[in-house]
Formats: structure tokens, C-alpha cells, sequence
């Protein structure tokens, strides 16, 4: 007569075992789910939630509408930050009502991934920085100023806003939907990779390599000069304070 084995025998069956195994199998089958499904954003819901919400200040295809008017919004065909678009719908910038009580989480994440991956088509990669310069004094310069802080505008009554606080897909947008005195530019003025080599030559103005010392918020030679200047007279006056013995 065969025996079992030391290693084989046994008390009965193991219920830990049992236990565990119908614990943990519903969580992987659920997991499993998850992995499955996470990646399918449904972008018909997301655009019919954009044409129902979005599309009456924004336009049907994220064009922008015209500022003169009392409902108006940005050009949105640069918006390619899922982060950024999901954040705006939620909170609601400036005079954007925000939406985080109205569309569930579901909803927000999928009109932001119709705007960022079907409306955003135009592309901020591959700008040329020196090109962008030169376009920009062209095109850009006569209204908001070399140093992009603004100017006003006589002819309209307004002023060209400040673009050192502007974000890169706001000011490419902007230049194609030409928000209210603004021209627009379409592709057949300037390109895709000129609109790119204009915002890389903005962004670099807003944020210009400072080598050492102070930038003093990049006001100019001028106040750098007299700073330099004011500084001189200290030093001049505190030697002369030394050289009397300090007794003044």
C-alpha cells in the first residue's frame, strides 16, 4: 500500500487559501476592467458636449469669436495641454463659467480630449527664434510694442494688450482668430511654422536670459543707468565718509 508522501500530507483543506483566492479574484477581474477601459475616451461624447456647451462662445470648431461682442471666446485650435483644458473647464477662467457642477468628471476629461487631440491642430513645435523676431516687428510690433508689453491704439480707442503674461497657445490662437481690432492672420499670410516662430520669439522676450545682476523687470538702459548711476554716488559718498574718519 502507497502512502502519501511527509510533504503531501495534510489536515484538510486550506480555507486561508480559499479565502484569499475569493478576495483578491474579483479585484483582478475589476482591474482588469479598468486597464481595459481606461484608455477609450469616448470623443463623440466630448463633442457633442462641446457643441452643447462650448461651440456658442467659442465656435463650432474652436475658431474664437470676436471680442466686440458681449459672448466671446479664445481661439482654441492651439490648446494642446490636456492638464490646462481639463483645469479651465473645471474652474472657469476670467469670465468662463466654470463647469466642475454641471459635467461630471467623465465628461470634462472627454470634451478635453476632443479639444486638445480633433480642435487643436495648430502646432507650436519647430519655430524658428531669430525668424520670429523679424516676423513679429513686421506684424506685431506696430500694436503691442517690441518689448510685447502693449500700447494704445488711437485709430480704435482700445489698447493692444500686454503679451509677457500670455500663454504660448492663447497668443498662436490669437493670431489666427484676430480677437477685436486685431487682424487675422489665416495660413495664407502667415504659416504654421511662422505663427511658431513668433510665439517662441514672444516667450523668449518674457523670459530673456539674464547673465548677472538684476534684471530690474527688463525696463530698459535707461533705468539701468540711473541705478548704476545712483549706485556710483553711494560708493563716491561712503568713501568720502572714510577718508574723513568717519566723523562725518
Amino acid at each position: 500500500m502507497q502512502t502519501k508522501p511527509e510533504y503531501l500530507r495534510g489536515s484538510g483543506p486550506s480555507w486561508v487559501g480559499f479565502a484569499s483566492a475569493a478576495f483578491l479574484l474579483p479585484l483582478l477581474l475589476v482591474s482588469a476592467g479598468w486597464g481595459q477601459q481606461a484608455p477609450n475616451v469616448p470623443t463623440g461624447r466630448g463633442q457633442q458636449i462641446f457643441q452643447q456647451h462650448c461651440a456658442v462662445c467659442h465656435g463650432d470648431r474652436g475658431q474664437g469669436r470676436s471680442a466686440v461682442v458681449t459672448i466671446a471666446g479664445p481661439n482654441l485650435q492651439a490648446e494642446h495641454n490636456l492638464g490646462q483644458v481639463m483645469t479651465a473647464i473645471e474652474t472657469g477662467p476670467s469670465h468662463m463659467p466654470a463647469f466642475s457642477q454641471v459635467l461630471s468628471v467623465p465628461d470634462i476629461r472627454s470634451v478635453a480630449h476632443y479639444v486638445t487631440q480633433k480642435i487643436a491642430t495648430i502646432p507650436l513645435s519647430g519655430g524658428d527664434l531669430s525668424r520670429g523676431g523679424v516676423l513679429f516687428r513686421v506684424y506685431c510690433a506696430a500694436c503691442h510694442r517690441t518689448a510685447v508689453r502693449g500700447g494704445a491704439l488711437a485709430f480704435a480707442g482700445v489698447n493692444a494688450p500686454d503679451l509677457s503674461r500670455k500663454s504660448r497657445a492663447l497668443i498662436a490662437g490669437a493670431i489666427r482668430w484676430g480677437p477685436g481690432p486685431m487682424p487675422r492672420f489665416p495660413a495664407s499670410v502667415l504659416s504654421n511654422h511662422q505663427v511658431a516662430s513668433i510665439v517662441d520669439y514672444i516667450r523668449y522676450v518674457q523670459h530673456p536670459p539674464a547673465p548677472g545682476g538684476s534684471p530690474m523687470n527688463w525696463y530698459g538702459p535707461v533705468a539701468e543707468g540711473f541705478a548704476a548711476w545712483v549706485a556710483m554716488f553711494c560708493i563716491i559718498a561712503a568713501s568720502m565718509w572714510i577718508e574723513r574718519g568717519g566723523k562725518g
